[in-house]
């Protein structure tokens, strides 16, 4: 069994203060604390054993590091999502449209959660575990592909993205800006990708209010609104599953 820590608060840790604590375990070293700074999206670390994670924790409690450890097989999975090629507001529901034209009816009462970034892709970063991680220096696991970097001829883009979570637990619509059609916006579609990008969240937070939010869906519904970048798809991910364990503990 493995486990994770987790951030309390989406905050950039202290660098120091982590390098401090990750020095009670002899495989993490100050680049581990530096990347995992970096990629402070909710999740520090993943696939700790129960005594070296119990270890770390006390350490990062004692530098002020508000951290949870949690076993990893509670935090949420992000299952396959269904692609939603254009939309339609009705007065009590959301229709998604699928790239067949084949309509779904999304009830607002059931969108439990809005995800949105600005998003770099074309990496082959995965998810592994601190010794994983530590092994990789030393060249002891992982071929080549598997390492994480940009493969040859692989470009790198960013695309604005748009997750829509469903109460069931089980159902998610994914958007692609530069693969969606914004009639459904009415008079308020434009020329602009973007814009019309950003129409469309606050469109779905003002018929969703009571749906969770990361920080790309709040700073595009905000006024003036932002794209709020990524610097990866993992990292867009992590985030997501991070909020969503959280909403999943506040529920009664």
């Amino acid at each position: 069994m493995s486990f994770a820590i987790l951030q309390k608060e989406l905050v950039v840790p202290d660098v120091e203060l982590l390098k401090r604590a990750f020095s009670v375990l002899p495989f993490l070293r100050d680049i581990d604390a530096q990347n995992a700074a970096h990629d402070a999206y909710g999740i520090l670390l993943r696939g700790l054993e129960k005594q070296d994670a119990g270890a770390l924790h006390a350490a990062l409690q004692a530098e002020g590091v508000e951290t949870e450890l949690i076993k990893e097989s509670t935090l949420p999975v992000l299952l396959a999502a269904k692609v939603a090629k254009r939309v339609e507001f009705g007065p009590g529901h959301l229709l998604a449209y699928d790239s067949m034209n084949h309509a779904s009816e999304v009830p607002w009462a059931d969108i439990m959660f809005i995800g949105v970034g600005y998003v770099r892709t074309g990496e082959t970063r995965k998810h592994r575990s601190a010794k994983e991680e530590a092994q990789l220096r030393t060249g002891a696991i992982a071929p080549l592909d598997e390492r994480g970097v940009l493969k040859v001829g692989e470009e790198e883009r960013h695309h604005m993205l748009l997750e829509i979570f469903l109460r069931d637990g089980s159902t998610r619509y994914s958007i692609a800006a530069d693969e969606f059609l914004f009639d459904g916006l009415g008079p308020r579609m434009g020329d602009d990708l973007a814009l019309n990008f950003v129409v469309l969240i606050q469109m779905l937070v003002a018929q969703a209010p009571h749906a969770g939010l990361n920080r790309g869906a709040m700073k595009a519904a905000q006024e003036p609104p932002e794209l709020f970048p990524y610097p990866s798809r993992a990292a867009f991910n992590e985030e997501m599953t991070w909020m969503l364990w959280r909403i999943a503990k506040l529920k009664p």
